[in-house]
């Protein structure tokens, strides 16, 4: 009897324990996916803090000063987005800014550890399957920057039919940058010319300088961000052609079927207040970085 009766508390306690197991295995399950569940509003309201991904390499959205601090119409723009959560959610937020890239600004934001990403990233449908978009806010296109001097010979608006049969795509080496729009949509259309990879605008336009390239391939208004940012004299270089020859729409970078935070970026950007950032930025008269006056300036 005695026998039995152990036997029957020893099942007991094991049904205790496998409860328990049971149990903690399912907390272990459930609480990840409930925090999965959280939406960018939800955590930013329960935390007090909205974590931000900017680049310092596209000038004029974003970039450092001499100071090393962060500048750019990006870097103001998710400051008014924190300005108008604080109003939304009747509380202090805090903003954390982190430096992304090319290779790892999707990225940050897929695995929720950015809530937004705002610099210079044109929206594309590829684009669009991994991440949402807020609405745009700038649009550029690809232009080519090259020297002055190279200006008439290298340009197809205006070159005569004598001067671009002599420019052979094959003799022509241009610089771009992995991982961006010209690399994936444009360089496809000239396979024949040398792509050379470069390490940045920055490189792009020292290797341009030095003829090692003829060319640097990029949005035009980074090119142009980017001899700004380094006090380079304009009339060295020329955009071709005039008009570019792509239409990029920039946009945030949102996390995947988060609604209601993207309507919340949208209404800022769409607001009077970012109309006045961005004629603070590039009204063509008074702007820090007046975009009509730049495009003038590289003209002949």
């Amino acid at each position: 009897m005695t026998e039995h009766f152990n036997l029957a508390e020893n099942l007991t306690q094991m049904n205790k324990k496998l409860a328990v197991s049971l149990l903690s295995l399912l907390f272990s399950v459930n609480f990840p996916l409930a925090g999965w569940a959280e939406t960018v509003l939800e955590k930013v309201n329960r935390t007090g803090v909205l974590t931000a991904g900017v680049r310092t390499d596209v000038a004029p959205f974003g970039y450092t000063d001499k100071n090393n601090a962060l500048q750019g119409y990006s870097v103001d723009l998710i400051k008014l987005i924190q300005q108008r959560l604080e109003k939304q959610l009747n509380k202090p937020i805090k903003l954390e800014l982190k430096t992304v890239d090319l290779k790892n600004r999707f990225n940050q934001v897929e695995t929720g550890k950015l809530d937004i990403v705002c610099e210079a990233t044109s929206i594309t449908p590829e684009r669009e399957q991994n991440v949402d978009f807020s609405v745009p806010y700038f649009t550029t296109g690809i232009q080519l920057l090259v020297r002055e001097a190279d200006g008439e010979r290298l340009d197809p608006t205006k070159a005569s039919e004598t001067q671009l049969e002599a420019v052979k795509e094959s003799n022509i080496t241009v610089g771009f940058l992995l991982g961006t729009t010209t690399d994936d949509e444009f360089r496809p259309i000239y396979p024949e010319a040398k792509w050379q990879v470069v390490g940045s605008r920055a490189d792009g336009i020292r290797r341009l300088r030095a003829a090692e390239i003829d060319l640097m391939a990029s949005d035009g208004i980074l090119l142009l961000g980017e001899l700004w940012k380094q006090q380079l004299d304009f009339k060295e270089f020329r955009l071709l052609p005039e008009q570019p020859l792509t239409f990029e729409d920039y946009g945030c970078i949102l996390p995947k079927n988060s609604s209601q935070w993207g309507t919340m970026v949208n209404q800022t950007i769409t607001s009077e207040d970012n109309t006045q950032l961005w004629n603070k930025w590039f009204d063509a008269k008074t702007g820090r970085f007046p975009y009509q006056r730049f495009q003038t300036s590289v003209k002949p």
